[in-house]
């Protein structure tokens, strides 16, 4: 029983290492700065990322920093290769992207995040900085959001129990106004980002269901706000949702009958 929780905590550990170079990438970390972010003693984090660096899971770059290595790109690709709702979604996000000439992103749950899986960039020369493997919070996303307004309620109370941060100063922030959206993200079949997540960005969500009527991911469309007025916005959110009720129907999902 020791061993389990021994090996449970080296797993624990190596993967908030990554998590943390995760959101630091672009300019790595050094050693001192994993060990001070993370509390690990920096013997610990020493062992640690001199494993991983060895593992090609983390590379050190020329001022001694450390940052996500190429082993990580050949384990996304194959997860990537081989999951069904990314495959089966492909052709709708194109035409999605080429219907709106926006960016088009889908994404799944992960906790109290979304996750891109896929982008189709926008054909405009002003395209929306978000990479396939970047997180955003649920609760000021369009996908997120559509996500949540499938979600039982306990389960929409537990993500927001630790409260709303605003991102920018059109973030939701109390679970009431929160709770109203998204009963008008049910009624409507899509969902508005109206610079909650990134101020000068709006984005259009529509929810993607399996064959069991679970929600598994969203589809959206993203733009900056200068060309993605609120009413384009309502506008495209009709065609992500045709485009997510397609995605639904190749991943098996029977809408049930009316009335």
């Amino acid at each position: 029983m020791s061993t389990q929780r021994k090996t449970s905590s080296t797993v624990a550990k190596a993967f908030a290492i990554l998590d943390l170079l995760v959101s630091k990438n672009e300019r790595g970390l050094s050693l001192s700065d994993v060990s001070n972010h993370l509390l690990f003693s920096k013997s610990t984090s020493h062992r640690y990322l001199t494993t991983l660096e060895e593992l090609g899971v983390v590379i050190r770059n020329d001022k001694d920093h450390f940052c996500l290595g190429p082993k990580l790109i050949e384990l996304t690709g194959a997860y990537l290769s081989n999951h069904d709702l990314r495959n089966e979604s492909e052709p709708f996000l194109e035409k999605l992207s080429a219907q709106t000439q926006e960016t088009v992103h889908l994404a799944i749950p992960s906790g109290n995040d979304v996750i891109y899986i896929a982008k189709v960039d926008s054909t405009h020369s002003v395209r929306m900085a978000s990479y396939i493997g970047a997180r955003n919070p649920m609760y000021c996303t369009s996908l997120g959001k559509v996500i949540l307004a499938h979600y039982p309620t306990d389960q929409v109370e537990e993500i927001t129990r630790d409260g709303l941060p605003a991102r920018t100063p059109y973030t939701l922030t109390s679970p009431e106004a929160l709770h109203a959206e998204l009963d008008l993200v049910r009624a409507q079949g899509f969902a508005l980002d109206d610079q909650e997540n990134e101020e000068g960005v709006r984005c259009a969500g529509a929810p993607i269901f399996d064959y069991t009527g679970k929600v598994i991911g969203a589809v959206s469309v993203s733009g900056p706000s200068s060309r993605l007025t609120r009413q384009r916005s309502i506008e495209i959110g009709s065609l992500a949702s045709d485009a997510a009720s397609e995605i639904s129907r190749r991943m098996g999902y029977q809408p049930r009958p009316q009335g």
